[in-house]
């Protein structure tokens, strides 16, 4: 399987620098539309699902969601 265009364009808003829950929001929708049952993305997943910026633990940061979108990218190319 391979990066999908929405994919991307997802990946790339919150990779450039809107950490928005929006932002979040709409890479978790592509994935849960897109690769909902691929195993690579389960840790992303549930990251994106405790995304609350300020929120404290146990919710997730960027600097947790970060990581895990570069490595869900290297892991479909």
């Amino acid at each position: 399987m391979s990066v999908s265009e929405r994919l991307q364009q997802a990946a790339d808003r919150f990779l450039g620098g809107d950490e928005s829950v929006r932002a979040a929001q709409a890479l978790e929708g592509v994935l849960i539309e897109e690769y909902l049952g691929d195993d690579r993305m389960e840790e992303l997943l549930y990251v994106l699902s405790l995304y609350s910026p300020g929120g404290g633990v146990p919710h997730s940061e960027a600097s947790d969601v970060r990581p895990l979108v570069l490595s869900t990218l290297e892991s479909l190319a």
